[in-house]
């Protein structure tokens, strides 16, 4: 058996709500429905988070650093980015309320601002969001400036990775992810929350409620309410007690980053970062505190949850990191390599909401941004539990139709413009006689046969689509959830004015 944790000598039996999974977006609920006194509460979670994305996060405090082309495009995205930016507002009181728990020796809080570098290593793509970086700036009243990007402290690339543009984005720095986590649990254990280090088999259920969880031990803990904040786990989780819920898919997407010590050379002293680029969240460094900085991060879709690093993924970051942001990193230390799964939906937007078993709510499909927006979805999250009136959009129910935010040409462009990115990004090399405009038709002949395929109209993400037409175990799940919603066209309800149906 597990041992639960120092504070907690025994695993409890029962308890008002149970929330498993210990990540960011768990622990923040706890503290929450623990400060509204609703209650006992009880967090379940392994203490190494193996393959979760919190304990790999750089945990950047950016909205408009992480805004493409796509972000302002339609309600559903817009209402996704708001959310990001409502979170924003409460990061400093946070930070106030954890500071005194910290052990790591440094703030909590390790930059407080942020530059978002253009190079021409990533393609077409960085440009189209860089540009739409500024006009969204603009349009929400926020500051930035231009800056030479020879004035950015710490940023010091090679000459042919050198940076053509560069903007100050002050207010949109980063934390100490694992500082704040470790925090938050020094907070609960003194504000009377349970943790257990364990993990949950299974979900109990008793007709058509949940009512506690199973650890892998076999101990039985009883609960009013259970919620599910398991990540990129939570689906295989939740049909545990419900086989044939018909749940937006979730997809893992492995991401790998680097935590060193800077041994030589000025710091980086600010979040710098490229717009997202290539299927991911762009490159970027973050200052950790105590002579380290936090390099990410890839970003890769797959079949399984998994923990491993691919040498490709290490190779790509080192490689570019000491080529596109300091050359001084080639000689940095290693200090912990950090891989993790962000929980990536089928339609790229969050699942958060009563789930149709009376007691089990999920709270998950957060992709990049769970742990920025963790507290203001933990007040979302203890305003619902409590039957009062959420803070977020109701679209993002876990039980919905796909939201749909693009035609099937639009994605097929998309798909185009991220293999592009990626291409050249990575050095790839084809016949010197190959044009760009011919990589691009390959790319768009590939996502034109895939849709055929899967004989849709529902228009994937990029990434998305990337996943379905390279993997074959991918494939063909997207294939029996496109099969099972089309007979269940009556079942699910479009949700909002952004929901397409997929014929």
């Amino acid at each position: 058996m597990q041992r639960p944790n120092s504070a907690t000598p025994e695993t409890p039996k029962q308890a008002d709500v149970v929330i498993v999974g210990n990540g960011a977006l768990g622990l923040f609920l706890a503290e929450e429905l623990i400060e509204r006194k609703t209650g006992s509460v009880v967090v379940v979670g392994p203490d190494d988070r193996d393959a979760g994305a919190s304990k790999a996060a750089g945990a950047m405090l950016g909205c408009f650093g992480e805004v493409t082309a796509d972000s302002l495009r339609t309600h559903a995205s817009r209402t996704r980015f708001e959310i990001g930016l409502r979170a924003h507002e409460r990061w400093p009181d946070v930070l106030s309320r954890l500071e005194p728990y910290s052990k790591t020796g440094s703030p909590l809080q390790t930059a407080n601002e942020s530059h978002v570098v253009l190079n021409a290593i990533g393609a077409e793509l960085d440009t189209i969001n860089f540009e739409a970086m500024i006009k969204a700036l603009d349009e929400y009243g926020k500051p930035w400036s231009e800056i030479d990007p020879k004035e950015i402290p710490g940023f010091k690339p090679r000459t042919d990775a050198r940076s053509l543009r560069s903007i100050h984005v002050p207010g949109e720095g980063s934390v100490d992810a694992r500082g704040v986590l470790a925090a938050l649990e020094a907070r609960l254990d003194e504000i009377g929350a349970t943790r257990v280090n364990a993990l949950v088999r299974r979900l109990i259920k008793d007709g058509e409620a949940v009512t506690g969880v199973e650890l892998a031990d076999g101990h039985i803990i009883e609960a009013g309410t259970v919620v599910v904040a398991t990540g990129a786990s939570s689906e295989g989780l939740v049909r545990t007690a419900a086989e044939d819920l018909e749940l937006i898919p979730m997809i893992a997407g492995l991401g790998f980053a680097m935590l060193a010590k800077r041994t030589g050379g000025e710091p980086f002293r600010s979040v710098v970062r490229t717009p997202n680029r290539g299927f991911a969240c762009g490159l970027h460094v973050v200052p950790a505190g105590n002579g380290r900085e936090y390099l990410g991060a890839t970003n890769r879709l797959v079949d399984d949850i998994s923990s491993v690093t691919w040498v490709g993924d290490a190779r790509y970051l080192a490689q570019y990191a000491m080529q596109q942001l300091d050359e001084q990193i080639a000689r940095h230390e290693v200090v912990s390599w950090l891989s993790g799964n962000r929980p990536v939906t089928f339609d790229g937007f969050p699942m958060i909401g009563w789930l149709p078993l009376d007691g089990l709510y999920l709270m998950t499909g957060t992709y990049r941004d769970g742990f920025h927006c963790a507290p203001l979805l933990a007040s979302h999250v203890a305003n619902e539990l409590q039957g009062q009136p959420g803070l977020i959009d109701s679209m993002f129910n876990p039980v919905r139709r796909p939201i749909q935010v693009r035609t099937v040409e639009e994605s097929i462009e998309e798909y185009v413009v991220h293999s592009l990115a990626a291409w050249f990004e990575t050095g790839a090399e084809a016949a010197p006689q190959m044009t760009t405009a011919q990589l691009a038709a390959y790319y768009r002949t590939r996502g034109r046969e895939a849709f055929e395929h899967f004989g849709t109209d529902y228009a994937f993400g990029p990434d998305v689509l990337w996943y379905a037409e390279g993997s074959l175990v991918g494939g063909r799940r997207i294939a029996r959830y496109l099969n099972r919603l089309r007979g269940n066209a009556s079942a699910l309800a479009p949700v909002g004015d952004t929901a397409g149906a997929a014929r």
